[in-house]
């Protein structure tokens, strides 16, 4: 029996799901013809820049990929050769991806932020022949544009303006030319060459490096297959379609939103970019999506911004008599009125969204239960770029959400695995962890979505598998239903003298129900010879200085880490005595964290100060909203 992953959902019987394992998945050209053949001239992608709308078809989306395509290939491409790809979300992010992958090369996906010596040492590592990125990057890295054979510029309006209205320069005295994206061009020879050239399904697509929230990062090696089965996996757990309608404003570079992006074209689903987080309401109401995605982070900060308004217009008082009402009648008859009593809120946002869903990190559950209450099922997803990404997630399961508790007591939990893709528990002999003993151990993968392999890191490589499954580093259980719950990063257990152990993330969560810490990290300390748990904070500056005012005090050093140590000790009641916090540290800047805000240990300074001056500026810079490179 063969399955093509690309025809409308039909009925699937549970016992086939196995057969995902056996079934060759098309390339992502392969997906691309299919779409641009089925959906044609139904509009694949647009986004708004300098006050207007542009806009592409599947059929104009296959052609202008073709084309540039043909145009590599002019430029020297030969098949397995790497492209970097470093400018910010739209269309020629995109068809830069799609006609590598056409020509048969290796994208590799960069984070615009990069500093440039960051920039340059990725590019080099990748062996990338070819460098596309818009203006704003190449202005950063200079003449040497991080030493590619070529370099093709993306205008600052989306990448169709030539540069300066220079002509091209083109390997000029052997340094690197410089292309307008719009000006990639072939001749018939070529586009000759591109019909000769076969794509595989074993072959690399990608070359996704990781955050590197630990360290120095990892190239990870994803073919075809990995990517079209992972689509595969989430077109059977998830039910999306050709109706469908994505806001998108997290960076490509990253799996999560990449993996949504590819899987948007194989459904005919239609994707609009924002790259500003100021306009992303405006744009929710415009558009009025049926689904939209984050990271943890963004939720957050979308019900503070709910929440303040109402504070601002005065309705603050209304708006938590209507969270009362919601909670005394899904505690009474499990029934959910949150789309009724906040349908102003579901009309801000484009009244039309069936769903939120949250990956890249963990989800606090208190944010996802706020959601619930305020009407939207807010699906928790893991993964991890070795998986391509997707793993599991909560299903959409709308009456359960309507008139159970089904949801909330599944809060933290990011569900099920995807169909297709296998999830078991391991011992962790090295923190004491066994599953037989704690009912929990480190999570493990295995599917078609599992990577080729760490980038010129066979020994990385080796170490991330435990024979045919590959290690993820969480730490987890798994129901009776089959539900995950991460529990924590094995790396990160903070194993105490006494045998106990501690578990960061837990701690992070359970203290962030404080408005005041909403930034920081436990870690443990070694003092005396003894490992202790610490934190380090950045006080919200707008909680804190509230706070003061009520109490008629000024912002100092010792006034802000009182405030600290008294939310500390409130919170703390509630814990083991071996799970306190024994020693605070506060600081006047936002922790560095990814593009996805997972906070990036290993660029955490040795020691920390506290300026209020300093502090206070951060606030008004917007530097805590903000993700770090």
């Amino acid at each position: 029996m063969v399955i093509n992953p690309f025809r409308p959902k039909e009925p699937i019987d549970p016992s086939a799901e196995l057969l995902l394992t056996s079934v060759t998945p098309p390339t992502l050209p392969e997906v691309l013809a299919d779409s641009a053949a089925r959906y044609g001239s139904k509009m694949a992608f647009q986004q708004r820049a300098e006050g207007r709308w542009q806009q592409v078809s599947f059929d104009e989306l296959w052609r202008q990929s073709r084309d540039f395509a043909a145009g590599l290939i002019a430029l020297g491409l030969q098949k397995g050769d790497r492209v970097a790809i470093m400018c910010e979300n739209g269309l020629p992010w995109i068809v830069g991806y799609l006609g590598s992958s056409m020509a048969g090369g290796v994208g590799v996906p960069l984070y615009t932020e990069l500093k440039a010596p960051e920039a340059e040492a990725l590019v080099k590592r990748s062996g990338a022949k070819i460098l596309i990125a818009s203006a704003k990057v190449l202005q950063k890295l200079g003449d040497s544009a991080a030493g590619a054979a070529a370099v093709i510029e993306v205008g600052e309006a989306g990448g169709r303006e030539p540069r300066s209205g220079q002509p091209p320069r083109f390997l000029r005295r052997g340094k690197p030319g410089w292309i307008p994206f719009d000006q990639v061009a072939a001749s018939p020879e070529h586009r000759a060459e591109l019909d000769k050239r076969r794509v595989e399904p074993d072959d690399l697509a990608s070359i996704v490096f990781t955050s590197g929230t630990t360290g120095g990062m990892k190239g990870v090696m994803l073919t075809h297959k990995n990517l079209t089965s992972n689509i595969e996996s989430m077109r059977r757990s998830i039910p999306l379609d050709d109706k469908d309608r994505i806001v998108l404003v997290l960076p490509l570079h990253h799996a999560f939103p990449f993996i949504i992006f590819v899987a948007a074209i194989a459904i005919g689903g239609e994707v609009t970019f924002e790259n500003d987080l100021l306009r992303v309401r405006d744009r929710l109401k415009e558009i009025k999506p049926t689904m939209f995605l984050g990271v943890p982070a963004l939720f957050e900060q979308m019900y503070r911004a709910v929440v303040r308004r109402a504070e601002s217009e005065g309705r603050l008082e209304m708006f938590e008599r209507g969270l009362r009402v919601v909670d005394v009648a899904k505690r009474r008859t499990g029934v959910n009125l949150g789309k009724l009593v906040f349908r102003e809120i579901h009309q801000q946002l484009g009244g039309q969204i069936r769903f939120l869903v949250s990956g890249g990190a963990a989800l606090n559950p208190e944010i996802a239960r706020n959601f619930y209450r305020l009407g939207f099922i807010l699906m928790q997803g893991w993964g991890l770029s070795e998986a391509s990404p997707a793993v599991a997630t909560i299903r959409y399961l709308p009456r359960k959400f309507l008139f159970s508790n089904y949801y909330e007591e599944h809060a933290g939990s990011v569900g099920q695995p995807m169909d297709g893709v296998q999830v078991q528990l391991i011992d962790v002999p090295e923190k004491e962890i066994y599953v037989h003993l704690h009912k929990q151990g480190e999570l493990v993968v295995r599917g078609p979505n599992v990577f080729a392999g760490y980038w010129q890191a066979p020994e990385e490589t080796a170490q991330a598998k435990a024979g045919e499954w590959l290690r993820t580093g969480d730490l987890g259980r798994i129901d009776d239903e089959g539900n995950i719950w991460i529990t924590g990063r094995c790396k990160y257990v903070i194993v105490l003298e006494s045998g106990e152990k501690v578990l960061p993330d837990e701690l992070e969560e359970h203290f962030q129900q404080s408005e005041l810490l909403w930034d920081m990290t436990i870690q443990p300390r070694q003092h005396r010879g003894k490992t202790q748990i610490s934190a380090i904070v950045y006080p919200n500056p707008e909680v804190a200085k509230k706070r003061l005012a009520e109490r008629g005090e000024n912002a100092t050093e010792d006034s802000v880490r009182k405030l600290v140590d008294e939310d500390f000790d409130a919170l703390s009641k509630d814990l083991a005595q071996y799970k306190r916090v024994s020693h605070v540290t506060i600081t006047d800047t936002p922790l560095p964290r990814t593009a996805i805000l997972k906070v990036m240990v290993a660029r955490l300074p040795e020691s920390f100060s506290f300026d209020v001056k300093r502090w206070e500026q951060s606030a008004l810079l917007g530097l805590a909203a903000a993700p770090s490179e």
